[in-house]
């Protein structure tokens, strides 16, 4: 599966007229609106574009963002807008990624549970490192009238759980954690007898799955638990197709599945707002996931499936 990288890149541009103010302009970056200043870029053929959840470095270039350096969606005179541009650096051109030159970084949220604990050695198996590319920017792999599943996406800790040769491994997106049950990935499993059960009648299965709750801003309900959520499984060669994991997994606890059926963007679009579907939630979702039915790569991604982050979660993150 191919590694998700954060990119800042250098994409040609074109004003649009804002339909609420004559000193704005919007600008469309693959799938994202921006709203830009229309003076900064009149004369602009190309610009720099940080995505959402991009984190900018305090030097003198974004010393306009203060300490806010974390880039969100936000709203100019009601337009959304989804992430920022900057003027291109000198000698740069379409399709440079410029994040090393200026500084550009991930965004990864805090966890309220100790997320370090102590690394160890994988387990005997040839286990993926796990991340899905935005949807605003690949969303055009998808085929119009393709069968797809989107499920929540769940705001806490990806994890990773495998029982084999007698024991567990866990651990996180990157690394395999020594048992300890303040991570959250451990704390976890020793509260889900479902998932460990599971995990020991099927040795050599990982599942993957987002521990949440007492794990960061959205606490589903639950602000003093861990619980997880399984989103896939890996059985040492391939991630199961969706109907084959679900009718292995039968037992465990999935996301939620929002919808089933033909591909429309606009539809996905929608879907990744509105409120949690985990029962014991009140408050909105986080984004969905979109993946097809069929199992299927792309060249330029690898696995197919794609995020797409809820506006109404990243405008009112701050408040949760």
């Amino acid at each position: 599966m191919a590694k998700s990288t954060h990119r800042v890149e250098v994409v040609p541009i074109r004003l649009e007229t804002h339909p609420n103010a004559d000193t704005l302009s919007i600008v469309r970056v693959w799938g994202y609106t921006c709203v830009v200043r229309t003076e900064d870029f009149r004369s602009a053929a190309i610009a720099a574009y940080l995505p959402p959840d991009s984190v900018a470095p305090p030097t003198p270039l974004f010393a306009f963002l203060g300490d806010k350096r974390r880039i969100r969606v936000r709203k100019f005179r009601g337009v959304v807008s989804q992430g920022l541009l900057i003027q291109a650096p000198e000698g740069s051109k379409a399709g440079d990624d410029v994040a090393e030159l200026l500084g550009i970084t991930r965004y990864e949220p805090p966890l309220d549970l100790r997320s370090s604990g102590e690394v160890e050695s994988p387990p005997p198996l040839t286990v993926p490192e796990y991340d899905v590319e935005d949807w605003h920017r690949y969303g055009h792999f998808f085929g119009d009238g393709e069968e797809v599943v989107a499920l929540e996406k769940i705001h806490g800790a990806n994890g990773r759980f495998v029982f084999v040769e007698g024991r567990f491994w866990v651990g996180s997106r990157k690394e395999w954690k020594k048992e300890d049950p303040k991570t959250p990935w451990w704390h976890a499993l020793s509260g889900s007898p479902w998932l460990d059960s599971f995990c020991r009648a099927h040795p050599g299965l990982v599942v993957f799955g987002e521990a949440y709750g007492k794990v960061q801003e959205l606490r589903y309900g639950i602000p003093n638990e861990v619980r997880v959520a399984v989103f896939d499984l890996w059985d040492g060669t391939r991630f199961l197709p969706y109907d084959e994991a679900r009718a292995m997994g039968k037992d465990l606890q999935w996301v939620p599945e929002l919808y089933r059926g033909p591909y429309d963007a606009r539809k996905m679009k929608e879907l990744s707002n509105g409120p949690s579907m985990i029962p014991t939630a009140k408050h909105p979702r986080e984004g969905i996931v979109v993946r097809p039915i069929a199992e299927r790569g792309e060249l330029e991604i690898g696995r197919l499936q794609l995020k797409i982050v809820s506006d109404e979660y990243m405008e009112k993150a701050k408040s949760f």
